[in-house]
């Protein structure tokens, strides 16, 4: 009768080849995992940077005089600009200031509970910010980089805030200049 017999060492090539096609796997769901978390924390600190930067835009009392000055609505552009790239380079690992789009505009609104006419309209800020973050991870950077619609080997972030300026009442007629999007 023939027995079969197991020769000493032969499982370890086993568990080689079972990590072999196991690893890849594991690695990538790894380090997408790490790819979300930078994705994930710099949304967090570019909602947090356009905020201070709205509540900042809203510290300026505007009036139908400063409405057109240039020179104050390029002071209140720099300020929110200025804002809003401090948050980001301390919230942002590798924050690069050319790839933020910003944007700030003025809005009308009617206000619904005005006890005169000079009440019926008040003004709010609107920040806009968007950017572009940089894929840190080869392989999974391509997935995440199929999924904002462009090629760039970046994720675009946005974020948006609005505040309503105090201000004292404005004429109807004048119309806000917004700052220059960058």
């Amino acid at each position: 009768m023939l027995t079969c017999r197991r020769v000493p060492g032969r499982q370890r090539g086993q568990a080689l080849t079972e990590f072999a096609l196991v690893a890849p796997i594991l690695f990538l769901l790894l380090f997408g995992v790490i790819q979300l978390g930078l994705l994930f924390g710099s949304q967090n600190g570019l909602v947090n940077g356009v905020r201070e930067a709205a509540r900042r835009a809203v510290t300026y009392r505007v009036n139908d005089a400063s409405l057109m000055d240039a020179g104050i609505r390029a002071a209140v552009c720099t300020a929110v600009a200025g804002e809003l790239d401090a948050q980001l380079s301390r919230a942002l690992p590798g924050f690069d200031a050319l790839r933020l789009h910003q944007a700030v505009t003025y809005h009308w609104e009617q206000n619904p509970g005005a006890a005169s006419a000079d009440e019926r309209y008040f003004l709010y800020v609107q920040v806009e910010a968007s950017y572009d973050h940089p894929l840190y991870v080869p392989l999974v950077g391509i997935v995440f980089d199929a999924l904002d619609g462009s090629s760039d080997n970046a994720f675009t972030l946005r974020a948006s805030e609005q505040m309503r300026v105090e201000n004292p009442s404005l004429a109807l007629g004048t119309t806000p200049p917004d700052c220059p999007a960058t």
